[in-house]
């Protein structure tokens, strides 16, 4: 019985430090084939085909959309491919990473892209930045939005002002926040939704409904108030 504890005091830290290394592995990767496997039931009642491993390159295809090129080590997983009420669609999980040694974080995302006309023009509404991160990053103008009070913790950025006050109000702010608080951006003739963290499949389905509808809104000719 004294055979075990002797083996386990001659282990050096080195090989307890691989041990570990191993054991999060294990962890992680179980983590990750649970996640597929919850995702699959979505995929199946969505019509949609999942892939485990990016097979797109989904960071490098959208590299021009403000989430996309945040960070280092971007990547997707537990892709779904399809289409929905005849529009190109693509659900995924999103990592990325800030910082270095001790100071590297994982971040993670939950994205729905789906097509839209290319005659829209960037747009980015997500949730108001923290005094630590005020700096305007989107590349476009801060639109200020009269029907819109500073309560409503989201910031607005468009290429054109005069789209951003047609279209975005308070029914879309509150959608977003309901979403898990995601965010809306639109460039080149997608629009995605994104949230932090990693939604479940009922939360993933109503951010799919989401992102559909603000696809037809903002391509229609109806805006919500009229500017003529």
């Amino acid at each position: 019985m004294a055979i075990i504890p002797d083996i386990a005091y001659r282990l050096s830290p080195l090989t307890y430090f691989f041990l570990a290394l191993i054991v999060i592995w294990l962890l992680v990767s179980m983590g990750q084939r649970y996640r597929s496997i919850r995702l699959a039931g979505l995929a199946g009642e969505l019509n949609l085909q999942l892939f485990g491993r990016d097979p797109l390159g989904l960071p490098q295809r959208y590299e021009q959309m403000y989430l996309f090129r945040q960070g280092h080590a971007r990547r997707a997983r537990n892709v779904m491919i399809g289409h929905y009420q005849g529009r190109q669609l693509r659900l995924f999980d999103y990592l990325y990473e800030t910082g270095l040694g001790q100071d590297r974080r994982t971040q993670q995302f939950s994205v729905v892209i789906v097509q839209v006309s290319r005659e829209l023009p960037g747009l980015l509404v997500q949730p108001r930045a923290t005094k630590r991160q005020q700096y305007n990053l989107s590349g476009m103008d801060q639109i200020k939005l009269p029907s819109i009070s500073d309560k409503q913790g989201y910031a607005v950025f468009c290429e054109r002002a005069g789209f951003a006050q047609d279209y975005i109000g308070e029914e879309i702010l509150q959608n977003l926040r309901q979403c898990e608080g995601s965010s809306l951006e639109v460039q080149d003739g997608v629009l995605a939704l994104y949230a932090p963290g990693k939604l479940k499949a009922g939360k993933y389905r109503q951010l799919r409904g989401l992102a559909s509808e603000l696809a037809e809104y903002l391509a229609g000719d109806n805006p919500q108030t009229d500017r003529s």
